[in-house]
Parts: C-alpha cells; sequence; structure tokens
C-alpha cells in the first residue's frame, strides 16, 4: 500500500516535494492556504542565483548550483507538454559599484568562477532567469497532470498526535486530512502553523516595481547596492527589487517604500526615467537569520520533515534542497 504525504504550502518548494514524492510512488495531497504558487514564489522575481554570494555562507552558494540546469529542462518540458513558456533566459548577472573587488575576485578564484571585468563593473555570465508567476502556474498544470491532490484556500488549523507521531491535520474547514508522512512547507507561515519554528522564520517583506520597457534593452542583469534590475524575455517589462523589511505581515507605508526603490533604481539606471511604472507588488519571504534554509526530520515528531526557510532564494535552491529531503526516504 502507497504511503500517503501530506505536504503544507503551495510554494515552489512544496511543489516540487510534491512532485518528486509522486515520482517515487507516494500518494500525495498539498494543502495551501490561498492558492498555488500565490505567495512569495510568485511574488519572486525569477534570478536563478544568489545576488552577492560572497557575502553568504558557502553552503548557500552550493545549495544553488544547478538550479539554472533544472529549470532549463523544466522550461523544455512545459513548452513541450503544457505549450507553456515560463520565459527561461541565460543573461548573465553584472555587478555595478559600489562593491569590494578584491572580496568578488577572492570568492570567484575560490569557486572557479569566470567572472570578467569591464571599465567599472563585473560580469558574472550564464546567470539565468525566469518569470515565476508562468513557472508557477505551469507547475500547477503539472500537479493535476501528476494526478497529485491539492486543496487551496485552506490553513491547517492543527496537528492530530499520537505520542510522536502525527495521525492528521485539520483545516479552517474542519477536514480532517489523514497521512503518513507529513512535510512543512509553509514558508513565511511556517511559525503560524508550527511555533517551535517562531524564533527561527520570520516574515520579510519584500516589493517589486515593474516598469514598461519604453524602448530600453539590457542584455543583463544589473545588481548596484542591494537593487537589481532587469528584463524579461523578449525585452519585454523591466523589473526593480526588492526592499527586505522586517514588519511582520503588515501592509502598511508600501507607497513610501515603492518611492524609495524607484528613487534608486533611477539612480543606478537614468532611463528607467523615461519609463512608466506598470504595477507593483510584494510578498513575504521566509526570513531567516543565516540565510539558509531549514531541511530536516522534525525533532518531536518522527514522521514530520520540515522543509522551509529560503529566504529570498526559494526558486533558486528548491531543486537542490528537495533532493535533500528526499535523501530521507532513499
Amino acid at each position: 500500500m502507497n504511503k500517503n504525504v501530506i505536504i503544507i504550502g503551495g510554494g515552489i518548494v512544496g511543489c516540487l516535494s510534491a512532485l518528486e514524492f509522486k515520482k517515487k510512488g507516494f500518494e500525495v495531497t498539498i494543502i495551501e492556504k490561498s492558492g498555488i504558487g500565490h505567495e512569495s514564489s510568485s511574488a519572486a522575481a525569477g534570478i536563478l542565483y544568489p545576488l552577492m554570494p560572497w557575502k553568504y555562507d558557502d553552503a548557500l552558494y552550493e545549495l544553488s548550483l544547478g538550479s539554472d540546469e533544472f529549470y532549463a529542462e523544466l522550461s523544455k518540458k512545459f513548452l513541450k507538454d503544457l505549450e507553456s513558456d515560463i520565459e527561461f533566459i541565460s543573461c548573465g548577472l553584472k555587478l555595478l559599484p559600489p562593491f569590494n573587488e578584491s572580496e568578488i575576485l577572492g570568492w570567484s578564484e575560490k569557486n572557479k568562477i569566470n567572472i570578467f571585468k569591464k571599465n567599472n563593473s563585473f560580469l558574472i555570465p550564464g546567470v539565468s532567469q525566469l518569470n515565476p508567476k508562468k513557472l508557477m502556474s505551469s507547475i500547477k498544470d503539472y500537479l493535476y497532470e501528476m494526478n497529485i491532490n491539492i486543496f487551496e484556500n485552506h490553513a491547517v488549523s492543527k496537528f492530530e498526535t499520537n505520542k510522536n507521531f502525527i495521525d492528521a491535520v485539520f483545516t479552517d474547514d474542519n477536514k480532517k486530512h489523514i497521512g503518513d508522512i507529513f512535510v512543512l512547507s509553509a514558508g513565511a507561515w511556517t511559525s503560524m502553523i508550527y511555533k517551535k519554528l517562531t524564533k527561527k522564520i520570520k516574515p520579510i517583506r519584500g516589493q517589486i516595481i515593474q516598469y514598461s520597457s519604453h524602448g530600453v534593452k539590457l542584455n543583463n542583469i544589473l545588481y548596484s547596492d542591494g537593487i537589481y534590475i532587469f528584463q524579461r524575455k523578449n525585452n519585454t517589462s523591466i523589473i526593480v527589487g526588492s526592499t527586505l523589511e522586517d514588519v511582520g505581515f503588515s501592509d502598511q507605508n508600501l507607497d513610501e517604500k515603492n518611492h524609495e526603490l524607484d528613487s534608486k533604481a533611477k539612480v543606478i539606471l537614468e532611463d528607467l526615467k523615461k519609463c512608466s511604472i506598470e504595477k507593483t507588488w510584494y510578498g513575504f519571504r521566509p526570513g531567516v537569520d543565516d540565510n539558509l534554509p531549514i531541511i530536516s526530520k522534525d525533532e518531536n515528531y518522527e514522521n514530520m520533515f520540515i522543509h522551509t526557510g529560503h529566504f529570498r532564494y526559494g526558486i533558486t535552491m528548491a531543486p537542490a534542497t528537495t533532493e535533500l529531503l528526499m535523501s530521507h526516504f532513499l
């Protein structure tokens, strides 16, 4: 008899976990408080690379390796099987001042990264991007194609436990979901479901602005002083992000922070002054102190696993962290 896996959270991390369990023969259910990919996964920019890998623990960079190959293959599959384009392209990352040149060069030499200096900038070639909203829409279609059960717009309200095992979870409509294995991948909302993680994971608000391209063409992702600027596939809209705001789940002062982001971006790229803002949005990332996700078997419950805390790099690290999660089930 196949074991039943309950995935709590339908972002990119939960969805890739669900697909891997299904491929291994498990029966899989995803419980998502809003819609599949509607939270931070769709609100992300879609850059498949840590923006400042020399600033992070080496493990974060290692977890990002291979993400471009993974999504390149997924892009081909979705184009062929679903006729959907997730707008995957390789465009490189250009670093603009201010930066610590010796720090960047030391990191690139240590990791054998080809990095090129031109004028007063550095170029890391091969850095890729995709459109997160289109990615998550396509993944949702793929989940249905794989016969994965999806319960949207219902939050997990409580666990039904038996000593050191979880027997079931209840959602806010009082529906009981019985499982053999439970995976907690609820992103910024993880600690609201499992209080034990309150001190480890907190919501960090990030805001993004989308501009009309208005004839502006960017060949690379630009990064300077905490701001990234890049263009979607086919020279469409220009994306600028993002803020890092420790404000809980607040939706206050959005205009003020967007104005700050807009002002900083126009200093980096003056051509943005002739571009109009098409729309803005925000999401809540699962912030962790060391920027490293939590992938572990829970210490209290034998059949619950934690797979969350990816902070700014959920889409980037999800393929690698899903492999680490699945190593518990070899």
